[in-house]
């Protein structure tokens, strides 16, 4: 069968959503500069509710229903946003990347352990891959360990708390409300956001530089990316949409180490290439029916 035009197109938006999502680790650490971690997550949090509203004005009525539940997805969201922008304070952006994709690990056993779906042997070979991976990233960070083990666990904790809503947000979406929840999320970010600013008695950035980073994060990696995946998977089979959306923490290391934050390591390459590994054996198995 030849190929229809323009099918290359649904690839291409998964790919740049995993590019887009594996440069946000740099640019957040970037802003760091200018702004506390906290800072950089509400700010982020209220431009992607403003642009998640002006895209899709008339969504924002909804049935109570849905407004609930993706209010409560929305508020996981910026709990792990938040978490995970704590740990990149303690390490290095390679290694948030590669500790954050985990949460495809904790997916598989959060369905397996609370809801009691069986689980291929793959998936445990996995968490046995993903544990050896963090166990060499660690081993890298001996001199900090201190440091290390604050932001690892900080960023695993995130990591588990992206699981728990993708569980969650698989047990209420449907075609007909995933519009709706995709706004309901956006907006309870913006509105926790939006009362935690005050409290945070931090001035607003006064040069161009840091609202340009704010601005690719809050619209370019949380509007645009999150609409790229939505309609590239529903395109794409799951096992190869799966299999780039694992890119995003080979992304994170390219682009911090491009940006000079740090270097090519053997454990960055080692150890990282365990996680991807284990990424891989998590998504592969769950979905070749599917594919």
């Amino acid at each position: 069968m030849t190929p229809t035009r323009g099918a290359w197109l649904p690839v291409a938006a998964l790919l740049a959503a995993a590019v887009a999502w594996g440069s946000t680790v740099v640019v957040t650490k970037s802003a760091f500069d200018a702004l506390s971690p906290l800072g950089v997550v509400t700010l982020r949090l209220i431009l992607t509710g403003a642009a998640i509203a002006l895209m899709f004005p008339r969504r924002l009525r909804m049935p109570w229903r849905d407004a609930v539940a993706g209010g409560g997805l929305g508020l996981l969201l910026a709990a792990g946003l938040a978490t995970q922008t704590l740990g990149l304070r303690l390490i290095a952006p390679s290694t948030t990347g590669f500790l954050t994709a985990t949460y495809v690990v904790f997916t598989a056993l959060i369905t397996a352990v609370f809801l009691r779906h069986r689980q291929p042997v793959a998936t445990w070979v996995a968490v046995a891959v993903t544990v050896a991976g963090i166990s060499v990233l660690a081993a890298g960070h001996e001199g900090e360990s201190s440091n290390f083990a604050g932001g690892a666990a900080l960023t695993l904790l995130s990591a588990g708390i992206y699981a728990v809503h993708i569980v969650l947000l698989g047990r209420q979406v449907t075609r007909r409300n995933v519009t709706q929840l995709t706004v309901a999320q956006a907006a309870a970010g913006a509105v926790v956001s939006l009362v935690a600013w005050p409290l945070l008695g931090e001035p607003l950035p006064a040069d161009a530089g840091t609202w340009a980073q704010l601005l690719y994060l809050g619209i370019v990696c949380g509007a645009v990316a999150l609409l790229l995946q939505s309609w590239g998977q529903s395109h794409v089979a799951a096992t190869p949409a799966a299999v780039i959306m694992c890119t995003e923490p080979v992304w994170a290391a390219v682009f911090s180490v491009a940006a000079g934050l740090e270097a090519v390591t053997a454990t960055m390459v080692v150890g990282g290439g365990l996680v991807i590994a284990a990424l891989l054996l998590a998504v592969l198995p769950g979905r070749r029916a599917n594919a």
